[in-house]
């Protein structure tokens, strides 16, 4: 192992302890099984150590691949699934479930990565690959909607 390999190796265990319960608690909004959430996880780390060292942040290349891996599973026990739960939204308490129920898939994503995961624009841009312009308008239709929803504006 050369002195590159292992500061490669010390800076993916700092990004794993930063990141590992943000992976396994997004992957349980998409797949809905805590056990899954967490082989999600390993997946998602054995995909992202093979992309050091990292040119962008964890996050914003850890949720594509999260999310298509939790969705991956969900998709191979959807028979188990529940009609009533909104994909992506698992996780989440049962009046924001609610509350976001009406929204399109898009929307809701917009504003789960927004509010819930605390990404700002350029980040959930470059996560769902969608122009800036995308996720502005995909943000301003859910608000306007939710604002209806609740009976402001």
């Amino acid at each position: 192992m050369s002195a590159d390999d292992s500061h490669t190796g010390a800076d993916f265990e700092a990004i794993y302890r930063a990141h590992r319960d943000w992976a396994v608690g997004l992957a349980y909004r998409f797949c809905g099984d805590r056990d899954e959430a967490l082989d999600v996880m390993q997946e998602a780390f054995a995909y992202l150590w093979k992309r050091l060292p990292l040119r962008v942040k964890a996050t914003t290349l850890l949720y594509p691949v999260v999310k298509h891996l939790a969705l991956d599973r969900r998709r191979r026990r959807r028979a188990q699934a529940l009609p009533e739960e909104i994909e992506g939204a698992r996780g989440i308490p049962d009046d924001m479930r609610d509350l976001l129920a009406p929204l399109s898939e898009d929307h809701r994503e917009v504003v789960l990565l927004r509010f819930a995961q605390g990404l700002d624009l350029a980040e959930i841009a470059e996560v769902l690959r969608v122009p800036l312009g995308t996720v502005k308008s995909r943000l301003h239709y859910a608000l306007a909607e939710l604002r209806k929803k609740l009976g402001g504006d």
